[in-house]
């Protein structure tokens, strides 16, 4: 009897624990209803929060200008090589703090993946260089990655395309040498424009410390006289309507131009510069009005000009010099401390000099003299050319120099 008593007892308990855990269930799955005085509020059982590993992403954090640019200038094809990262490891050893590299080059290769925007074609996609792996590389040596392209000059879209060109004013398209084949697009014309600021905001958002715009200008050899921009085609027409329209100039062109491209860099915290021709720091009114770089007009939108001034590229007696090729302190000097007399007072100034033997006793004496000359003219700094990015014996000097400095 007292077996029948207990056996009784725990199937009471374990039907009573069933319930029990079947009324949890029940409560877990079921919403709650909270009375409040207005209303019933709806409370659902929270999900199961599941930890998802987040794969690390690369910042790549901005690299602000230093006191003073020491910059070296690499091509897309040295990038793309093994000696890539030598030619880093022995420019940083130099003092070297800035890095400018290839992303559009004169023959109009882009050398990034992107789409065929505007007049963009397949055959100008050249996508060899892994943007990222350049900025990091850069970064990790403490070095500005500033990406170069070039405007204006594009021998691929001009002899493929010739409505992107300049008219003749004997009809037809222009053309800058009968020899030489088409190399320059219409700076006025506005697919022309659109295709590049497009170019520009794309490479904005890659991570770049800055963007650097060669050939912002517009041509300036051959019969020039004989040449008609789209700009002065359609301000011939509204004169027409309104003879009080004041003609545009080339100048004006380049300022708007440049005021474009600033707009993007800003959205993108990237900064803007430009190169110049170095006549270009005399300021002469003919020179101004053939290439269209007024350099107060495009300061007012660049944070830095960097002036082209080889020895090499001038007259033998330019400035009334007897031998002005082998005189490199002189004519960097000169361009230097012009340009800084007429940029807008926040533009830097940073040359580019010569880093190579063309046309001059190349060595040591030479470089330097370059070097000192930016100093002595208070310039920002300087960067380093060399087309065929020969540098080793240039760096060399260099450190030579900086020690005893």
């Amino acid at each position: 009897m007292k077996i029948k008593y207990f056996l009784f007892f725990l199937l009471a308990i374990t039907i009573s624990c069933v319930e029990k855990k079947d009324n949890e269930i029940k409560n877990e799955i079921e919403p709650k209803i909270i009375k409040t005085d207005t209303l019933k509020k709806v409370v659902r059982p929270e999900k199961q929060k599941i930890k998802i590993k987040q794969p690390k992403q690369n910042i790549k954090k901005k690299i602000k200008y230093k006191k003073f640019t020491k910059g070296i200038y690499l091509t897309a094809y040295t990038i793309n090589t093994p000696k890539f990262y030598t030619i880093l490891d022995s420019a940083e050893a130099a003092g070297i703090n800035t890095l400018v590299f290839d992303l559009k080059n004169m023959n109009g290769h882009i050398f990034f993946k992107m789409s065929q925007k505007g007049f963009l074609r397949s055959e100008n996609i050249k996508p060899i260089v892994n943007i990222d792996r350049v900025i990091n590389a850069a970064h990790e040596r403490d070095m500005r990655a500033v990406a170069r392209l070039v405007m204006f000059h594009d021998q691929m879209t001009a002899q493929r395309d010739s409505t992107l060109r300049p008219n003749s004013i004997n009809g037809g398209v222009w053309q800058e040498s009968r020899r030489k084949k088409a190399s320059w697009l219409d700076s006025s014309n506005p697919q022309v424009q659109s295709t590049l600021l497009d170019i520009i905001e794309i490479v904005a958002q890659k991570g770049i410390d800055e963007i650097q715009m060669d050939y912002v200008r517009f041509p300036t050899q051959g019969k020039i006289s004989e040449a008609i921009f789209a700009f002065q085609k359609e301000d011939s027409l509204k004169v027409k309507n309104d003879s009080t329209y004041i003609f545009r100039q080339k100048e004006d062109i380049i300022e708007n131009f440049v005021s474009g491209a600033k707009e993007i860099c800003d959205k993108y915290n990237v900064t803007l510069t430009a190169d110049i021709f170095a006549i270009v720091s005399w300021q002469r009114n003919v020179d101004i009005s053939a290439t269209g770089q007024d350099i107060q007009k495009m300061t007012k939108n660049l944070d830095a000009i960097h002036p082209m001034i080889y020895s090499s590229h001038f007259a033998d007696d330019f400035g009334f010099r007897e031998n002005l090729h082998n005189e490199p302190y002189y004519i960097v000097y000169k361009g230097s401390a012009l340009a800084k007399k007429y940029i807008n007072g926040k533009c830097r100034v940073i040359p580019y000099i010569q880093s190579n033997t063309w046309k001059v006793n190349y060595g040591y004496d030479y470089i330097t003299a370059q070097i000192q000359a930016v100093m002595d003219s208070n310039s920002d700094g300087y960067i380093l050319w060399n087309a065929s990015n020969k540098y080793y014996q240039t760096l060399r000097w260099i450190r030579e120099f900086d020690n005893m400095n």
